[in-house]
């Protein structure tokens, strides 16, 4: 079966698969076999919501939050009539990849624009409970940072003026204090840290014609050696032929 160029539509989350474990990739997309559910992270969907709703307010009357006066940056909320579409996970910003003629695509969770020179910062919102001040440095950083580039590498893409550099908003929950305020309700503080990342889209065009000759291939990719999943079915499929009929 061969998988048609016009019929490509890759997300942001499915190149992210690629880098990680093309074998993975390719089982999921072109054979269509389900991955392992992933846990729902329903507070940070919580909220990545107040964050938007927060900064939609200011965008609605056009005032300067005072976030950015104590970070020092001149930047108004980005207004568009597709912003809520680019931000809709099955919408998002949509381009097409010229090489290929796939359809990439991605949704953000915010724009923010330099006052003065008019270009746009892509703006990601993370959330985190962690002892120590949040940083883009192990864990899930690399792949935060691919996030980041693949958004900024769309928007140029689709003709905006967008800045190398980006922000992730980083809302870390704390742990001290109690739960319930005078009114019974619940409450959870949160420290918000600003981090502003340079990013480098130029490996975003060679990611996106690879994924696309994977995916067009007839063989399936070796299982990759750091791949949970790839070595959990390779685990397994020792241990089942060990057992006796």
């Amino acid at each position: 079966m061969t998988v048609k160029p016009m019929e490509l539509k890759l997300s942001r989350t499915a190149l992210e698969s690629f880098i990680k474990c093309p074998c993975c990739f390719y089982l999921q997309r072109r054979l269509r076999m389900k991955a392992h559910p992933m846990i729902p992270l329903t507070l940070a969907v919580a909220t990545d919501a107040l964050l938007k709703n927060e900064f939609d307010a200011y965008r609605a009357n056009g005032a300067v939050h005072p976030f950015w006066v104590r970070h020092g940056l001149n930047v108004r909320c980005y207004v568009h009539d597709n912003l809520e579409t680019w931000r809709s996970n099955f919408k998002g910003m949509r381009v097409v990849h010229a090489a290929t003629g796939a359809e990439i695509f991605g949704a953000v969770d915010d724009i923010w624009q330099d006052r003065a020179s008019g270009q746009l910062y892509i703006v990601d919102y993370k959330s985190t409970s962690k002892k120590d001040t949040p940083t883009l440095d192990g864990g899930f950083g690399d792949g935060y940072k691919r996030q980041m580039e693949i958004y900024q590498w769309l928007f140029r893409t689709a003709g905006f003026d967008v800045s190398n550099t980006g922000y992730f908003l980083y809302v870390n929950g704390r742990k001290d204090g109690g739960f319930f305020d005078q009114d019974l309700n619940g409450v959870m503080r949160f420290d918000p840290v600003l981090i502003p990342y340079q990013g480098n889209t130029d490996w975003v065009p060679d990611v996106v014609t690879q994924a696309v000759a994977c995916l067009q291939g007839d063989a399936i990719p070796d299982p990759t050696a750091d791949c949970e999943s790839c070595r959990y079915f390779l685990e397994r499929s020792a241990i089942s032929s060990l057992r006796r009929p």
